[in-house]
């Protein structure tokens, strides 16, 4: 069934009755969109909503529509790139009509200040507005600077003088409120189905953003020792989804914590995932989160991983390394991934160094992205995915991300070590316990042994990434499948020799 959730509202609600709009697509120029309000004390139902969640049983699909309907009244965006705000009373929304690239950004009249004697100059026919971001990108071409008017009419000025903006940048000027549909997939493993989970929290977090419909969280639980019903249980709700609308992003979470070791990765992808086909092939972009299992930990497991994400078309796969975790462990990653991707629209691989160092994951797991790389010969050595390893690194307990033993083996005593050497332009540092008796106490002058050592290297192709905090930071390592060993040799301890 479909529970439709309920939102405390900071924000009025969009009427379409009140609204003028035009669509780019239909070569009519619309110069703002006009909104009103509802009270707050209004009641507000939940089709007027539109934010959809399902939770899929293992035994039954039973689904009621759900009535997503994209409409094309509003703009792209609903919130202002300056104030992140969306409408309210009497305020006016200024749509960036760039079309190369087409341009998703929206403006409000809070954050410009238009002279009240040219606001029907800047709504005539005719007149193209365009934004903030569109314009610094203009003159950043031609390399120098130019009064910004914002509003033109076959190229030249509308208002005679330039227009001020009031308004302050909360994020990036490259950023944008998104609003474009997403449909988030959660697979969960039948047992977990009743844990509150950070894809909720996620869902959660992009609600706010989505006061006209276009966001739907569907829970899909499944039991591995039912696998062969799963397609014919999913036929419904695929079935539903697809006649919803179409998703320009689609993201899927596999939360599995009974992963196998011996499991064929390729089949379980293939009988999770098939029946979605169709969903995932109507998408723009369709981001994979692995949590649970550490997959990436075993080389024929992250091998078939590879060739699954390939074969379903998946443009970004997240994975972790950690087998053991608690859910809430992912939870500032996930918000972080909503705010830079989905809502901010930036490149995950460009946004992955600030997501992970803003993670808070720290010791607890390194990260593995692989994305898609654009027009990529299948046959290449190093295949089509450009696979990235993100670890923590601290200087003195994990130097180049390598963890050093809280015990010494040689003697016992914790936390022991010491900085004895650095190299850093070979990236080499060795550690030595730093108890005087260490190969020596309660031993025979024979069976005397030099203080317990280790040497750390840096792995091959590493780069510290910056923004952190004093001696730790983290690093981002390419994972170069194009020898036959690679596989085998990105999660092994070759990066450190103990002496």
């Amino acid at each position: 069934m479909i529970n439709h959730q309920c939102l405390s509202l900071s924000s009025p609600v969009f009427t379409p009755q009140n609204a003028m709009a035009r669509t780019k697509q239909t070569g009519e120029t619309a110069k703002h969109v006009t909104l009103t309000t509802l009270p707050l004390e209004t009641e507000v139902s939940p089709e007027e909503l539109q934010v959809a969640k399902a939770t899929v049983p293992a035994q039954a699909l039973e689904m009621v529509p759900s009535h997503l309907d994209v409409r094309s009244e509003p703009p792209k965006n609903h919130f202002c790139m300056f104030c992140q705000f969306g409408v309210a009373e009497g305020v006016s929304i200024y749509e960036c009509d760039e079309v190369n690239p087409d341009c998703p950004r929206v403006t409000c009249s809070r954050c410009i200040s238009i002279p009240s004697n040219c606001l029907q100059e800047v709504t005539q026919p005719g007149v193209k507005f365009q934004c903030f971001h569109c314009h610094t990108a203009s003159t950043k071409k031609l390399g120098q600077g130019s009064p910004y008017y914002g509003f033109y009419m076959n190229g030249e000025p509308v208002l005679s003088s330039f227009l001020h903006v009031t308004g302050q940048l909360a994020f990036s000027r490259r950023s944008q409120i998104s609003s474009v549909p997403i449909l988030i997939i959660h697979f969960k493993v039948a047992g977990c189905e009743a844990t509150a989970s950070t894809i909720d929290a996620t869902h959660s977090y992009l609600a706010r953003y989505f006061p006209h419909g276009g966001l739907r969280l569907v829970e899909v639980v499944f039991d591995l020792t039912e696998i062969e019903d799963y397609s014919k249980r999913c036929e419904k709700l695929v079935n539903n989804v697809m006649e919803d609308h179409k998703y320009d992003r689609v993201v899927i979470a596999i939360s599995n914590h009974t992963y196998d070791a011996n499991s064929d990765i390729p089949e379980f992808m293939d009988t999770l995932l098939n029946p979605w086909r169709d969903v995932i092939q109507r998408t723009t972009d369709t981001t994979l989160f692995l949590f649970g299992g550490a997959i990436v930990n075993q080389p024929e497991s992250f091998r078939g991983l590879r060739t699954s994400i390939v074969s379903h078309g998946i443009s970004s796969t997240v994975a972790f390394t950690a087998t053991r975790f608690r859910p809430s462990s992912f939870s500032r990653l996930m918000i972080t991934f909503a705010q830079s991707v989905l809502i901010e629209g930036f490149s995950l691989r460009k946004a992955f160094p600030d997501i992970v160092d803003q993670s808070g994951l720290g010791m607890q797991s390194d990260v593995i992205l692989m994305t898609v790389i654009p027009g990529n010969n299948y046959d290449s050595p190093a295949g089509p995915l450009q696979s990235t390893r993100y670890l923590w690194g601290h200087s003195t307990t994990r130097p180049w991300g390598t963890p050093l033993p809280l015990q010494c083996p040689q003697c016992g005593c914790l936390a022991a070590w010491k900085k004895t050497h650095a190299d850093f332009s070979r990236k080499c540092i060795i550690f030595e316990c730093s108890y005087t008796g260490c190969g020596r106490a309660n031993r025979k002058p024979s069976e005397r042994l030099p203080r317990k050592k280790y040497t750390c290297q840096a792995p091959k192709g590493s780069k510290m990434l910056p923004g952190g905090t004093q001696g730790a930071c983290w690093l981002e390592i390419p994972l170069d499948f194009s020898r036959s060993n690679a596989v085998t040799g990105f999660l092994d301890s070759g990066d450190i020799e103990m002496v």
